[in-house]
């Protein structure tokens, strides 16, 4: 019986190398055909950490679903195969550094021009082009300069580098959604083309919404300082028996439950305590309140009460502890299987479920050339060359999107369609609004901006029978369906799965939830930071020697699981394409978090006590950290993977006397003495400054980079050069900078960056032209409340 996952009959070629790896994994995962092309002595990936009986669990984990091809690209013979295996295929995705694969004889043009079906996926650390565009980098840089680590850890200690690999990861799933993207295009045109993904600009786009912050405050004039502060005020951590809970406490309806469970102490009554703002400035006096509460309480018997209530809690879980969740058990987040030849232990599932299939490790990563003698073998048949050239154009033209997202991350995958051409109408309420559109107090954020960006704004209150008509007449018309609402809200508004697929059988539901539609906690409710505790992120990003998580303020995962939710929606686009029909597709914001810490949590469970907090230290070599360098709070994360990296460390420094030491030599040596090596380079970086140290390593080759802030990205060279910042007139806000595009392809249009709309500010337009609707018709409603505009009618009055 032929496959019925989404990416059936696609087939990818897949020359990724530890950056990036995870998008030919996504791709498998999701039914698509991938070969993992190695050079004879194996990918350098097959040596990286974490590692279990000799294997490599990075790799193990990543390159799962995939099919092992030996080719030495050196080799003329060799080459020819690439070129018979490229003729047969629809997508290539490499991540060789700029220039590295036209000194063999394969330049980006000549390969399309031999194969111009192909779609041409690169990852490279700072693009194509660019100032640091032949910089050396490690995942841990990558995460420095993009603004991951800035708000990791303590004010008074270094900043923190997020455990496994972060930014690479997140340039895996971006460059899988650009591929997609491609192929969707392809169904148009029949034309490949050539995509420069930056893993800087895919990770700088999922460092929450501070570069649009900073650059609004900036253009007002607004003093503010960006500190790292623990987890900060909003998604704190407190102290109950035997752990720690995450306590979310944003709303008056949430204050006043928590007020009752506490007994309803008359010092904390009344409408002073139900505002944020002043809960926020006595917060000292509220964590001995609530530490206090639950001192006799366990993890899980706070977050049992707390959710019964109706307030967001979740629990500090520590690898071994994830693993045996019970909601994670419940839902088969976890699967035990084969995961490298001889070894079995549980790893994280997979991403997606679609139509109630999890799209996960169904085979496990292969051998080195294990399927090389049938693929050599194979015959294949040539996939069709284009017609004339297409011009450059939008690929998702014509595609209608409705996107009922809150928060970060449904609104994220509707910015990433819109972006691309989808016509992306955003669907909300003023009796319900979107939090982040009102968290500042009006109608208009820095964060929904960047988030609602490019979309057009439909004005409905789906608590009448009314607006749900007109929203259902809206699903006729639609591709796709958006939503990341609490579980069952939308079956209880009448637009569930089920009702959208009655209405317009070819519409497809990407939905993801907090905790998954189902599971025994799949009715808990929190904000995509409250999964990071459950999945086990908080626990690791941590100093190996504290007895407190110390925390970011981070909202990972949101912008990286809208994403993932972007990329299961193209996929479901490509099955319609094949079947006639949409999709529902699932991707729980906790299996983003989990599936970003798949090998560590995997080797968690092969070896229970082994993962726990590294600080900034690894595995791969020393010194490896972030060090401070001259000036206020400015830091360089600086990363040593071998011993040619050392003497490049070494000469760098002017060979002082101290690092010509012979037992330096060897990297279990440096590793075995860690604080003495920072110590030492501490002191000269201590002296320099953070451009200054990481130009110097640089220009002999060390991975190295300042660490950078929302300002210290507008502020950055390289971004500027690549055309990241995207400067628009915000109204409500004024002048502000949006992240610009992870990449640049030869064959779309630049990314469409335009204003975000008000509430319902063409409410009257879409009635119109999409509906059909009469004036007297959609005034009336206006009138009823069903539907909304803007100004409110009693404002334009």
């Amino acid at each position: 019986m032929p496959s019925d996952r989404p990416l059936h009959g696609l087939r990818v070629v897949d020359l990724a190398d530890e950056k990036g790896e995870l998008c030919g994994r996504l791709l498998a995962d999701l039914g698509a055909e991938v070969i993992r092309v190695e050079p004879p002595g194996g990918a350098r990936s097959r040596s990286l950490p974490p590692l279990h009986a000799g294997q490599s669990l990075y790799f193990a984990y990543r390159n799962a679903n995939k099919r092992g091809l030996v080719l030495d690209l050196d080799e003329a013979a060799d080459r020819q195969e690439l070129h018979r295996q490229l003729a047969a295929s629809d997508a290539l995705i490499e991540s060789f550094a700029p220039g590295s694969l036209a000194a063999r004889g394969l330049d980006h043009g000549e390969i399309l021009a031999r194969h111009p079906h192909l779609v041409l996926t690169s990852i490279t650390d700072f693009g194509q082009t660019g100032p640091y565009r032949d910089w050396a980098a490690t995942c841990a840089v990558m995460d420095a300069v993009s603004g991951q680590v800035w708000k990791a850890g303590l004010p008074d200690r270094e900043p923190l580098i997020p455990p496994g690999a972060m930014g690479y990861d997140i340039a895996g799933t971006t460059a899988a959604y650009a591929t997609l993207l491609a192929c969707v295009q392809r169904l148009r045109t029949g034309a490949g083309q050539h995509i420069d993904l930056s893993v800087l600009e895919a990770e700088a786009q999922c460092t929450d919404w501070s570069y649009p912050g900073a650059s609004l405050n900036r253009n007002r004039g607004v003093e503010f300082t960006e500190m790292r502060n623990g987890s900060g005020p909003v998604y704190s951590i407190y102290r109950c028996k035997g752990g720690f809970v995450r306590l979310v406490v944003l709303s008056p309806r949430q204050w006043r439950a928590l007020w009752e469970w506490l007994g309803s102490p008359e010092a904390f009554d009344g409408p002073h305590w139900e505002q944020f703002l002043s809960r926020l400035m006595n917060a000292d006096v509220l964590t001995t309140l609530y530490e206090e509460h639950f001192a006799s309480m366990t993890m899980e018997e706070v977050c049992s009460e707390a959710q019964r209530r109706g307030i967001v809690c979740t629990p500090v879980l520590a690898p071994e502890q994830v693993l045996a969740n019970e909601h994670l058990v419940s839902r088969g987040t976890f699967v035990e299987t084969e995961v490298a030849p001889g070894l079995r232990g549980r790893v994280a599932a997979g991403f997606h479920e679609v139509d109630g299939e999890r799209q996960g490790i169904r085979e496990r990563a292969p051998e080195l050339d294990e399927h090389g003698p049938a693929l050599r073998a194979q015959r294949l048949e040539p996939r069709e060359a284009p017609g004339k050239p297409a011009p450059a154009a939008a690929p998702l033209e014509g595609v209608r999107v409705l996107d009922f997202g809150i928060g970060g991350v449904g609104v994220e995958a509707g910015r990433m369609l819109a972006e691309y051409g989808a016509d992306v109408i955003k669907i909300e309420s003023r009796t319900y609004p979107d939090f982040i559109r009102v968290v500042m107090g009006g109608e208009m954020s820095s964060s929904f901006a960047s988030s609602s960006r490019s979309k057009r704004g439909f004005g409905v209150n789906l608590k009448t029978d009314a607006g749900r008509r007109v929203v259902r007449a809206l699903v006729e018309h639609a591709d796709i369906v958006v939503e990341n609402n609490s579980t069952g809200t939308m079956a209880e508004l009448g637009l569930g799965w089920d009702d959208v697929r009655r209405i317009n059988p070819r519409c497809s539901m990407v939905s993801s939830q907090l905790l998954g539609s189902h599971g025994v906690w799949a009715d808990w409710i929190g904000y995509g930071p409250s999964t990071q505790p459950l999945g086990g992120l908080v626990h690791l990003w941590n100093y190996p020697d504290a007895d407190f998580p110390a925390g970011s303020q981070a909202i990972f995962p949101d912008h990286l699981a809208g994403r993932q939710v972007a990329l299961a929606a193209l996929a479901a686009l490509l099955r319609r394409e094949r079947t006639g029909r949409g999709s529902h597709c699932e991707t729980a914001q906790i299996e983003t978090v989990t599936g970003m810490l798949g090998d560590l949590l995997l080797k968690a469970g092969l070896e229970p006590g082994s993962v726990g907090p590294r600080g900034n230290r690894s595995e791969r070599g020393a010194p490896w950290g972030a060090y401070r360098c001259a000036g206020e709070d400015q830091w360089c994360v600086i990363t040593v993977r071998d011993d040619a990296d050392w003497v490049a460390l070494r000469g760098a420094l002017g060979d002082p006397a101290w690092a010509r030491d012979a037992r330096w030599d060897r990297a279990a040596d440096r590793l075995a003495a860690q604080d003495e090596l920072d110590a030492r380079l501490g002191e000269w970086t201590a002296a320099h400054g953070r451009y200054e140290v990481a130009h110097q390593l640089q220009a002999r080759g060390v991975p190295a980079a300042p660490m950078l802030t929302g300002t210290g990205m507008l502020d950055d060279p390289h971004f500027g050069a690549r055309g990241f910042e995207r400067e628009v007139e915000q109204q409500d806000l004024g002048r502000i900078s949006f992240e610009g595009p992870a990449f640049r392809a030869t064959g779309m249009l630049d990314a469409r960056i335009e204003q975000a709309p008000r509430v319902g500010e063409h409410t009257r337009e879409i009635c119109r032209e999409l509906l059909g609707m009469g004036a007297p018709e959609v005034e009336e409603l206006i009138a009823d409340g069903a539907l909304e505009i803007s100004p409110p009618p009693d404002e334009a009055a």
